[in-house]
């Protein structure tokens, strides 16, 4: 089985997942096997969900009866369902990478249904918990003029099923992958920890897109949110009215980095042999935190001033990677400094030095 998932996830499928994903792609590619082999299945499953419930064109009720049969991907005969009701969508999402994923979802699904059925208990909690907040994204935002969430609550639920429900998996992944390699091992990753931290990489996500998302019918911003500036949705399709909503979108960056502080916990308990399991932890977190850093000085309203983490950057934090993945407190000093200089970005402040 194993040789066949690597024969898999090294030609096309590994392909694809680059396209989609390049900054999560190198997360991946350092893991060993069968961590790499069943984050990148576990990944593109969920990328081949949202690029339906994106994807133009396509009727509300099949966006719903295709995240129904996802979330029970683990029953017979549900593989070849989904893959029949997707496939007739295929040439509808707008990226080229993304055409190429659902075109190649047969692919994908059968290497899922390698899997022995014990293992993919781990993936129906991810599925169950993608397709839930993706349902939620399909009933709250009918297309339209844009449709927001309407208390903190859904948005915090919604962060928790896409992105918490993903950083569960992680950790599961992370621990079967401890106790194969390290023996009598019996201090695991929290998952409570993991679920915190993928709901604030979600939140990331949202506020780097969120005037895309608008653009689509969708506000994440709470209403509840928004009636605190008498605001409504459509109001944010105009860019001038970002300071009104800057103290907003200031609140649920604190959101998020609450939640990544678990990140210190989370790699001090993945041992320091596990280099690979700790570097694929350290940098989605320093990228959401330099993301956020953006976010803060950007127009989250405009298009065309869209935050996000170059490659030379992407590539900075590889390079000064080393000396975290062997000293918990080097790791910590470096993650500190980050925050402090995110919240002096959101407050205003000036914190000058350099970041690890």
């Amino acid at each position: 089985m194993e040789k066949r998932e690597r024969v898999h996830l090294s030609g096309d499928i590994r392909t694809i997942l680059k396209k989609v994903s390049r900054s999560l792609y190198l997360s991946l590619n350092i893991l060993p096997e069968p961590v790499r082999t069943s984050m990148g299945i576990g990944y593109l499953l969920c990328r081949v969900l949202d690029t339906v419930v994106d994807a133009q064109g396509i009727p509300a009720a099949e966006k719903l009866r295709i995240l129904a049969l996802a979330r029970g991907l683990d029953k017979p005969g549900s593989t070849d369902a989904l893959l029949e009701h997707i496939r007739p969508f295929s040439s509808l999402p707008a990226s080229q990478g993304e055409r190429e994923l659902l075109l190649k979802l047969g692919k994908i699904l059968s290497v899922y249904s390698s899997f022995p059925e014990e293992e993919r208990v781990l993936f129906s909690g991810l599925l169950h918990g993608v397709s839930s907040g993706l349902e939620m994204d399909v009933r709250s935002f009918p297309g339209g003029g844009p449709a927001a969430f309407k208390t903190v609550r859904e948005l915090e639920l919604y962060c928790a099923h896409t992105g918490g429900a993903p950083g569960v998996f992680w950790a599961g992944l992370y621990r079967e992958a401890m106790r194969r390699s390290s023996a009598g091992i019996s201090f695991f990753p929290s998952e409570k920890d993991a679920e915190m931290i993928g709901s604030a990489l979600q939140m990331t996500n949202i506020l780097k897109g969120m005037a895309a998302d608008l653009r689509l019918g969708r506000c994440y911003l709470p209403q509840e949110d928004l009636d605190s500036r008498n605001m409504k949705p459509a109001d944010l399709l105009l860019s001038s009215n970002m300071e009104r909503v800057r103290d907003i979108t200031s609140k649920w960056m604190y959101w998020a980095l609450d939640r990544l502080d678990q990140c210190e916990a989370f790699v001090s308990a993945v041992p320091k042999t596990e280099l690979s399991l700790r570097a694929a932890v350290i940098w989605p977190v320093y990228w959401a935190m330099d993301t956020l850093e953006k976010a803060a000085h950007s127009n989250l309203l405009d298009p065309g001033d869209r935050p996000g983490v170059g490659r030379s950057r992407i590539y900075t934090t590889i390079a000064s990677t080393p000396p975290l993945l062997l000293s918990n407190t080097a790791f910590a000093r470096g993650y500190r400094f980050r925050r402090e200089t995110l919240i002096g970005s959101i407050t205003g402040g000036n914190f000058e030095g350099r970041a690890i």
